[in-house]
């Protein structure tokens, strides 16, 4: 009768290659979960970025503002009766804040870049994350269905593991490969136009 069964240093060498494979899945696995946990940091990272730059970015525009209404102001002086001393003092007021205010816009063209730059790695580190994680959940599938191959001796257990870990490792090539699409004038010039504050 034990000419009909499976040699015993068969069955054990099967066993191992088994072991050995779920071993290799477990390693991918813990691999896939770095990258997920390095995607969420990112998320955190570059949405604090981006919420700084369009804090900074409204800032200057108000202190555009600001200056805005003070030349107005200095422009009704001027057109009074200033003493000369006074003129000369009003016109080189007004040549500083419009030399502040041309500084700021073009501060504020960069500062903007840069945080819509931050907010799209933001959203695009969102779609890697999410799928690094279906990824993962296919390689603990693997490894379950691996695992039971062990247990009741049924090659198809391995089979959809093995399946299971393609499709985990295409989710997670899918996720790494994800980049930022490039930034159009409009997405740039949204904000400041939504955000900007009304001039009387």
């Amino acid at each position: 009768m034990a000419g009909h069964g499976v040699p015993h240093h068969a069955e054990n060498a099967e066993h191992k290659r088994i072991g050995i494979v779920i071993a290799v899945i477990a390693v991918v696995m813990a691999v896939v979960t770095a990258f997920a946990n390095k995607e969420a940091n990112n998320i955190i990272v570059k949405e604090v970025q981006a919420s700084n730059g369009y804090a900074w970015y409204q800032s200057k525009r108000q202190r555009t503002y600001m200056n805005d209404l003070e030349l107005k102001r200095i422009a009704f002086e001027l057109a009074g009766n200033p003493s000369d001393a006074q003129r000369k003092l009003l016109e080189q007021q007004a040549a500083k804040l419009d030399a502040k205010n041309k500084e700021y816009d073009a501060e504020n063209k960069d500062i903007l870049i840069k945080a819509e730059a931050d907010k799209r790695a933001a959203e695009i580190a969102t779609h890697r994350h999410h799928w690094f994680e279906y990824g993962e959940i296919l390689l603990h599938i693997a490894v379950v269905l691996c695992s039971l191959t062990l247990l009741t001796e049924q090659k198809i257990f391995f089979h959809l593991g093995a399946v299971a870990t393609l499709m985990g490792l295409l989710l997670a090539v899918y996720a790494w490969q994800l980049k930022p699409h490039a930034p159009d004038k409009t997405d740039v010039l949204a904000p400041a136009a939504t955000n900007a504050p009304a001039k009387h």
